[in-house]
């Protein structure tokens, strides 16, 4: 089976994929909306995980593109609060990284 070894980041290099920031994100979101918890969180990232290796199977996925399959993946689960408090996060730290 194949599987995820690297992503690049958004300053273009390339590391070692860590599936456990994924987790921790949504573990992070679901605390916020209290729609779930670190069981369904980690079911959550395995959905992620797949959605990933369908549409990055031959190219190393950017941070971004990991980020928006997050936003997808809460959606098509219905924990719509989560998927916002996840959005409204990423746009925080988006417009953080400007500024600095």
């Amino acid at each position: 089976m194949y599987s995820i070894k690297k992503c690049a980041k958004r300053d273009g290099r390339v590391e070692r994929f860590d599936r456990n920031r994924i987790q921790n994100a949504i573990s992070k979101a679901f605390f916020e909306s209290n729609e779930g918890n670190s069981d369904i969180a980690k079911k959550v990232t395995e959905s992620v995980i797949e959605r990933i290796i369908r549409s990055h199977i031959e190219t190393v996925p950017h941070v971004e593109q990991i980020q928006d399959l997050v936003e997808y993946t809460l959606m098509d689960l219905n924990f719509t609060q989560t998927a916002k408090c996840y959005i409204l996060y990423r746009e925080k730290r988006n417009l953080a990284r400007t500024r600095d």
